[in-house]
């Protein structure tokens, strides 16, 4: 008999199959052990499952899963399923929930004192100086600094974060054991001390392109509001601000480029003056967000610089 947690975690990690094509599967069959010891004609015939992703899911090497597994814990990586008890409340509501999340760390966030600061890859030194300011003021009152341990200002956010001694989390586009960029390793370090590196992809994965755009939805998820600080027009950042929109998370920019003027223009709200006065306006707002109807069906229009 395959233990269950290991018969899950190999549905999980089967190329093609996510929480829509789990769900179909489990409908049919019940359980992932059920699943994986399916016979071809029966896995064949259920709808609304792609070949490839059968033909997957029939070459699952369940030995060296384990092994994988025990390696990993070992490096210090947890996981959690999507119906395990600690897998992170806010992926439950989402409509394309990561059916596993890899993380190493302290603890992972409280989603109701959590803000994801975004912004560029290469922002202005008063755009750098700002970030820092906020994030401390912010991390020092005790709010979690969520962001995705790019260059620019992420790594800005999670600097200031680390140095207030507050928490500061990354959610990253690629495996946790192959940090990208490589040159953040000592900041990754750092937050792991008090905060959480978190992936959705198995550890030894390598960075891809759609990887850095879809993790985004996951920092949104886990977070109160989000600010841009700042963002070019066709900024990776502004996929943060446009799947925020679709969650019905709140957005908050300042005025200082050309992506950030188009999200304020759409459907972001303005920086206020100071940190206090975010947090007030934060307070009002309600939590959990309700998803936007009309943000959901907003194709996603940027491209990663």
């Amino acid at each position: 008999m395959i233990p269950e947690r290991l018969a899950a975690a190999a549905l999980a990690l089967t190329e093609g199959v996510g929480w829509r094509t789990a769900s179909r599967l489990l409908a049919v069959f019940g359980t992932p052990q059920n699943i994986l010891t399916a016979e071809p004609e029966r896995l064949a015939a259920v709808r609304g499952v792609s070949a490839q992703a059968k033909q997957n899911l029939a070459q699952v090497d369940l030995p060296h899963l384990a092994e994988d597994l025990d390696r990993w814990r070992a490096e210090g990586v947890r996981y959690s399923l999507w119906y395990e008890a600690d897998y992170p409340a806010p992926f439950a509501r989402m409509s394309d929930r990561p059916l596993i999340v890899f993380w190493r760390g302290s603890a992972l966030p409280d989603p109701t004192r959590c803000v994801a600061i975004v912004g560029t890859r290469q922002p202005s030194q008063l755009t750098l100086q700002q970030t820092a300011e906020w994030t401390a003021y912010l991390a020092e009152r005790g709010w979690a600094i969520l962001s995705g341990l790019a260059r620019g200002v992420d790594a800005a956010a999670h600097r200031a974060a680390a140095e207030a001694h507050g928490y500061s989390g990354a959610v990253l586009g690629c495996g946790i054991l192959r940090l990208y960029p490589p040159e953040h390793a000592a900041l990754a370090a750092q937050l792991e001390k008090n905060g959480v590196l978190l992936s959705e992809y198995a550890p030894d994965q390598l960075v891809r392109p759609d990887w850095l755009v879809l993790r985004n939805r996951l920092i949104v998820a886990l977070c109160r509001a989000v600010l841009v600080m700042e963002a070019p027009a066709h900024s990776g950042a502004l996929y943060a601000a446009r799947f925020a929109q679709m969650q019905g998370v709140p957005v908050f920019a300042p005025p200082n480029s050309a992506g950030n003027r188009a999200i304020l223009s759409a459907y972001a709200q303005p920086l206020p003056q100071t940190p206090a006065d975010f947090l007030e306006a934060l307070g009002r707002l309600p939590y959990p967000p309700e998803p936007s109807p009309s943000g959901a069906q907003l194709p996603l229009l940027f491209e990663e610089e």
